[in-house]
């Protein structure tokens, strides 16, 4: 299942892969977003000041919470991902995991400026080519991950009991770009990464010089993180470059920047190419390699890059 252009989604043609006004081009279709109608889940729109909301939902495990409290899995793009993680979860072998999906409050799979926002930096138009002349907005990651961190987590832990040591991060595409800048800059917030064809292309590859930065500092620092981190790149087998993609040209990759992160002692780098599928049908592969990780499990099949 093959997905379209920049930084876009896809499970079974669902996810997105254009900006707003390109999709209305291409007749890419945003789909109603599943609603899960379960006693164990939970759904609320949160704020962080007076900006908009967004759209969470919250699946606690079925059984009784561990001493320590839940191990938490935080999947982006939440509106179209969580009934994928949420049908996925027992069978990956992660039931008593607790599920924290962040969306928007749209009935629809995205709203798609907002993703563009909360996922990206500042972006020049120059950066996106063909698109340059109606570029998305860009440049909302520092306020997306402040209300993660000072708005969602409290609301969370008055809700469930929640393991601070365990908590991990899923994200797709733009997902797993937003996920490399959490990593290289606040790498304490979660313990596990799974970063599914994370968007490293996106302007110009800036995210490369945040890599640097953060593997600069822990030399500095005496080499190894201070506490035990474990991060999984995934990477699509088949790449079929979009028009914003495109405009990033050729240069490292997923591969590349998990070999980086897998010479820090202290961190567990693994990687996985999902041979025979395209930049959306590798998502379920994705999420059920995160669920895993989020159990405690480095999945089989992954390997040192």
């Amino acid at each position: 299942m093959a997905g379209l252009g920049i930084g876009g989604l896809g499970v079974a043609g669902a996810l997105p892969a254009l900006a707003p006004r390109a999709a209305r081009a291409q007749r890419v279709p945003n789909r109603p977003a599943e609603v899960i109608e379960d006693p164990l889940v939970e759904r609320f729109d949160l704020g962080l000041g007076d900006g908009p909301a967004w759209r969470i939902q919250l699946a606690r495990p079925a059984t009784p919470p561990p001493a320590a409290g839940y191990p938490v899995l935080t999947v982006l793009d939440g509106n179209a991902l969580f009934p994928l993680a949420w049908r996925m979860r027992e069978a990956a072998g992660a039931a008593g995991v607790a599920l924290l999906a962040i969306g928007h409050p749209t009935e629809a799979q995205y709203d798609f400026d907002r993703r563009f926002l909360d996922l990206t930096p500042a972006t020049p138009a120059e950066a996106f080519g063909p698109r340059r002349d109606n570029p998305p907005p860009t440049g909302g990651r520092g306020r997306f991950l402040a209300f993660i961190e000072t708005a969602l987590r409290p609301a969370v832990a008055a809700r469930l009991p929640v393991d601070p040591g365990r908590q991990a991060l899923f994200g797709h595409s733009l997902g797993g770009l937003f996920g490399l800048h959490v990593l290289f800059t606040r790498p304490e917030l979660f313990r596990a990464y799974a970063l599914s064809d994370p968007s490293i292309w996106w302007n110009g590859r800036s995210i490369l010089e945040e890599q640097a930065a953060f593997l600069g500092g822990l030399r500095a620092a005496g080499g190894r993180v201070s506490r035990p981190l474990e991060v999984l790149v995934a990477v699509a087998g088949i790449t079929r470059p979009g028009p914003f993609r495109a405009a990033g040209g050729d240069g490292p990759g997923g591969r590349e920047t998990a070999r980086a992160l897998a010479t820090i002692p202290g961190l567990r780098a693994a990687f996985r190419r999902v041979e025979g599928e395209g930049h959306g049908g590798m998502v379920p592969q994705a999420m059920a390699d995160a669920l895993a990780l989020a159990a405690g499990r480095m999945p089989e099949g992954t390997a040192l890059p």
